[in-house]
C-alpha cells in the first residue's frame, strides 16, 4: 500500500515512513497503519454533516492546520517573557509547563473522544487488522495533530533558543520538545489504558469523566506551581529543590538544560533520569497493552444502565423557560443528550472545571503568599470571575457535535418553520444544566472569600457570561445542534473566538471596575442592565428562520 502512494503524499506520511521499521518491530503492520491514518486525516477535512446543502460536501479543508498560525503568533509573545532571566532551568521549566498545559488540555478536551472511539473496532476491527495495529493507527492519527500543534506552540521558542542560548541548547530543546509531545500522548494513553483495564460498566464511564476533569485541574495547578519553584536571591534566580517538586513534569524536561548550564548537579541528573525512565516505561506499557486497550474500549458501548426517563428539575425548568410545546420538546431532547452522551461530557466538563478552579486558585495562591482578604478585594481579585467567559466558545462549539449525528436528518424533514427555536432551546438547556449550577457553586466559594459586599460583581460575572453565551450562540450556530460528527480537525475550532473574548472580557471587567469605583451602586446598575439583556435572550421574541439548504 505504501509503495503505491505517490510523491504527492502529505509531509506527515513521508515523516511516518522514516519510522516504519520502528512500527514493524513493535508488531504493527505499517502498510495498514499508513493507509488508516491517511484515510482518517483525509476524512477529517470533509466536515461530515448529515444536513448537507443539496447533498454537496463543503470544500475539503482541514481547519485544524489552518488555525496553527494563530498559535504560533501567540507563542511568539512568550519569547520576551521567557528570556528575561539567564537561568536555563527557569526558562525551560516555564516553557515546558506552557506546552504541558496546552497539549494535555487539547488532548483531553479534543482528542479523547478519538482515542476512546469504539466505532473503529466495529468498522476496521472486523477486517484482518490486529488490535495492536488499530490502536497504533489511532494514536498516530492523534499524534499527527498533536505534533503539529507542538510545532506551532514550541517553534518560536525553539528557534529563539538557537540565537539566545546557542547551538547546543537549541538542539537539546528541539529534541526535548519532540519527545515532550510524544510523552504527553503516551501519558494520556497510559491513564486511559489503566482505567479501562480496572473498571467496567457505568462506573467506568464515570471514572473516565472524573479522570479527565482531574487531569485538567492538575494541569492548571501544576503550571501555577511552576512559578513557585524559583526564588530571587541577590538579584539572581535560584532553584531550591523540594520533595513536592517531583510530580512537576516540566521540571524533568528542563533538567538537561540545567545540566548544560551549571554542569553536574545531582538534582538535575535525577530529574533527567526520571523523564527518561518515565518515557521508557510509558512506551513499553502502552506497547504491551495497546491491543487490549482496543478491546477494553468496547466496554464504553455497553448500554445496560437504567436511564431516567423523567427528571423533575428538567420538567420544572422547561415549563418556566420555554414558551411552547415545540421549544419544550427541543429543550428536553438537548437535556437528554447532555445527560447521556459521554463524548459531549468529554469536550465540555474539563474546560468547565478549569474555569471553576482558576478564580479560586488565584485567590488561595495570593492568600498563601501573605495577602489578606482586604488586600485581595482592594486589588480587584473578585473581578477574576470574568475569567469564566472563556468557557463560552467551548460550550457553543460542543452543541454542533454528537456521536448520533446521523439522526439529524429528521430536523430537516420537520414541518416546523423555525430552526432558531431549536438553537435557542438548546442554548437554554446548556445554560440551565451547566452554566447555572456552575455559577451557583462558584458563587458560594467567592462569597465566602470576599463577603456579600462583592455580590454584585459575582452576579455580573454570571450575567455577562449568560449574555455573551446567547449572543455568541446566535452568531455561531450555522447548522442544527448535534448534526455533525466531531473529528480531529475540529480540535482548534473556537480558538479565534477565545482571542475575541480576551477583548470582550477586558471590556466587561473594566466597565464593572470603573462603575464600582467611581459611581455609587455602579455595580448594581450594571447588574440591572445585564439582567434586562438576560431576560431578552431567555424570554424575548426572536426572528424566525430556517437554516439554508441551498
Amino acid at each position: 500500500m505504501a509503495n503505491s502512494l505517490t510523491s504527492k503524499d502529505p509531509l506527515y506520511l513521508k515523516v511516518l515512513d522514516i519510522f516504519s521499521s520502528l512500527y514493524e518491530k513493535s508488531g504493527v503492520d505499517y502498510k495498514q497503519l499508513r493507509l488508516i491514518v491517511k484515510t482518517k486525516i483525509l476524512m477529517d477535512g470533509r466536515e461530515p454533516n448529515l444536513i448537507m446543502q443539496n447533498g454537496k460536501n463543503k470544500e475539503e479543508k482541514n481547519a485544524f492546520f489552518s488555525s496553527l498560525i494563530w498559535y504560533a503568533i501567540i507563542s511568539s509573545f512568550v519569547i520576551g517573557a521567557l528570556f528575561v532571566s539567564d537561568s536555563l532551568i527557569m526558562q525551560y521549566t516555564i516553557y515546558f509547563g506552557y506546552l504541558f498545559v496546552m497539549l494535555l488540555s487539547t488532548t483531553i478536551a479534543s482528542f479523547s473522544a478519538i482515542l476512546l472511539d469504539a466505532k473503529d473496532q466495529v468498522l476496521i476491527g472486523t477486517k484482518p487488522v490486529s488490535g495492536q495495529t488499530l490502536s497504533a493507527a489511532k494514536a498516530t492519527h492523534v499524534f499527527v495533530y498533536l505534533f503539529s500543534l507542538t510545532l506551532a506552540l514550541g517553534g518560536p521558542v525553539t528557534i529563539a533558543t538557537y540565537f539566545v542560548n546557542g547551538l547546543l541548547a537549541g538542539l537539546l530543546v528541539t529534541i526535548l520538545t519532540v519527545i515532550f509531545s510524544f510523552w504527553t500522548l503516551l501519558f494520556t494513553l497510559v491513564i486511559y489504558a489503566t482505567i479501562l483495564k480496572k473498571f467496567n460498566g457505568e462506573k467506568l464511564k464515570n471514572i473516565i469523566s472524573y479522570s479527565q476533569i482531574g487531569l485538567s485541574i492538575f494541569t492548571i495547578l501544576g503550571y501555577q506551581l511552576v512559578s513557585q519553584l524559583f526564588s530571587l536571591v541577590d538579584f539572581a534566580i535560584v532553584y531550591q529543590p523540594k520533595i513536592w517538586h517531583l510530580p512537576l513534569f516540566p521540571l524533568w524536561f528542563a533538567a538537561p538544560l540545567g545540566l548544560l548550564q551549571e554542569g553536574m548537579n545531582g538534582y538535575y541528573l535525577f530529574y533527567t533520569l526520571l523523564f527518561i525512565t518515565a518515557t521508557t516505561l510509558f512506551f513499553f506499557y502502552y506497547r504491551k497493552n495497546s491491543a487490549q486497550l482496543e478491546r477494553n474500549i468496547q466496554k464504553l458501548t455497553n448500554q445496560n444502565e437504567n436511564l431516567k426517563e423523567h427528571n423533575y428539575w428538567m420538567n420544572q425548568t422547561k415549563t418556566i423557560l420555554c414558551s411552547n410545546s415545540t421549544e419544550q420538546a427541543y429543550y428536553q431532547f438537548t437535556w437528554k443528550i447532555i445527560q447521556n452522551e459521554r463524548e459531549f461530557k468529554t469536550r465540555v466538563y474539563p474546560p468547565l472545571a478549569v474555569s471553576f478552579i482558576l478564580p479560586l486558585f488565584f485567590s488561595f495562591n495570593s492568600l498563601a503568599s501573605g495577602m489578606t482578604f482586604t488586600d485581595l478585594r482592594n486589588q480587584g481579585f473578585p473581578f477574576a470571575v470574568y475569567i469564566t467567559l472563556f468557557m463560552v466558545p467551548q460550550l457553543v462549539a460542543s452543541l454542533n457535535y454528537s456521536s448520533s449525528y446521523k439522526g439529524a436528518w429528521i430536523f430537516q424533514m420537520s414541518p416546523v418553520n423555525n430552526d432558531g427555536l431549536f438553537v435557542r432551546a438548546a442554548g437554554k438547556t446548556v445554560w440551565m444544566r451547566l452554566i447555572v449550577p456552575f455559577y451557583v457553586a462558584l458563587s458560594v466559594f467567592l462569597v465566602f472569600l470576599y463577603g456579600w459586599n462583592d455580590l454584585a460583581i459575582i452576579l455580573n460575572g454570571f450575567l455577562a457570561t449568560t449574555v455573551v453565551f446567547f449572543g455568541y450562540l446566535k452568531l455561531a450556530m450555522k447548522s442544527y445542534p448535534f448534526s455533525k460528527e466531531f473529528t480531529a480537525a475540529d480540535a482548534n475550532r473556537g480558538f479565534m473566538p477565545i482571542l475575541v473574548l480576551l477583548f470582550i472580557t477586558g471590556l466587561f471587567g473594566l466597565a464593572n471596575f470603573l462603575l464600582d469605583r467611581f459611581l455609587p451602586f455602579g455595580s448594581w446598575i450594571m447588574t440591572l442592565l445585564l439582567l434586562i439583556s438576560t431576560f431578552y435572550y431567555l424570554f424575548g421574541k426572536h426572528k424566525l428562520f430556517r437554516f439554508s439548504q441551498s
